[in-house]
């Protein structure tokens, strides 16, 4: 993982992402690329008549919240023994974090948690970062203070294709691991390849790994996997992310959805 694109905004989960990317580049001797974004509601007005247009003192100021930001990033930045280069856009954060990802080995997000905004236009970012990105995305709770690239790692295996691309990009992450766990549910999904497919796989990559069929009980199959996850000491779990919905606003499925919400471990995501 040598391109590591994190997202930069001053909220409550800037911190937790920004450790975790610069663990990730150092790690891997890679290159940190800060993709900061003003999001356009920022600075956008909308009159009773639902017309939106842009307040100049109001962008004005945007504008200077975003410059502070950006030296006060960049000092820190100077210090902290990893390349790195800074770009600042305005606009969805979800759409420029995706296109920006085309040349990315790891897009890093934060987590949605428990407060999935009920609107059908606005997904949290996460989750559509997730399903327009081009790399696997880390999605970091706020409460993390950085990442542990050999710690244990649980895959969440089904044998979907969303699975297989999930375990194939976490490659290089888990040739550092010091251990695997491959984990599944048992639940009749349909699909081809069982979870013994993706321990030969990685075993020819090098890499062993141990299986463990969970019983999904009465407990959705979220909190099953969350649950061994963190029973194995595993520092980050590696999943496909399922979409299912027409509604942007339940752009994943109901496992991949339970997972944001729910993990307080680092997820490593692909759709």
């Amino acid at each position: 993982m040598k391109s590591i694109l994190v997202h930069i905004h001053r909220d409550e989960g800037q911190e937790a992402r920004f450790q975790a990317a610069l663990d990730v580049a150092r790690f891997f001797e890679g290159h940190l690329t800060c993709l900061q974004v003003a999001p356009l509601e920022t600075f956008a007005s909308i009159d009773p008549y639902g017309v939106s247009h842009l307040m100049s003192e109001t962008a004005e100021k945007v504008r200077e919240f975003a410059a502070s930001e950006q030296k006060a990033m960049e000092d820190r930045l100077k210090n902290e023994g990893a390349s790195w280069d800074w770009h600042s856009h305005t606009g969805d954060p979800a759409r420029l974090l995706g296109n920006h990802s085309w040349l990315a080995d790891l897009v890093v997000v934060s987590s949605p948690g428990d407060d999935w905004k009920q609107r059908f236009d606005a997904p949290p970012t996460a989750a559509d970062v997730v399903v327009r990105s081009r790399a696997p995305v880390l999605v970091m709770p706020d409460e993390a203070r950085g990442f542990d690239c050999s710690g244990p790692v649980a895959v969440a295996w089904n044998g979907s294709p969303e699975s297989c691309v999930a375990l194939r990009l976490a490659l290089p992450l888990l040739k550092k691991a010091s251990g695997v766990h491959i984990l599944t549910v048992d639940e009749d999904d349909g699909y081809d390849f069982p979870p013994t497919e993706a321990s030969a796989y990685l075993s020819r990559h090098g890499i062993p790994s141990d299986l463990l069929d969970l019983s999904e009980g009465s407990a959705p199959i979220s909190d099953t996997l969350i649950n061994a996850a963190e029973t194995r000491g595993a520092t980050c779990i590696v999943m496909g992310a399922y979409g299912h919905s027409r509604f942007r606003e339940n752009i994943l499925g109901g496992v991949s959805r339970g997972m944001l919400q729910k993990a307080r471990l680092p997820l490593l995501l692909a759709h």
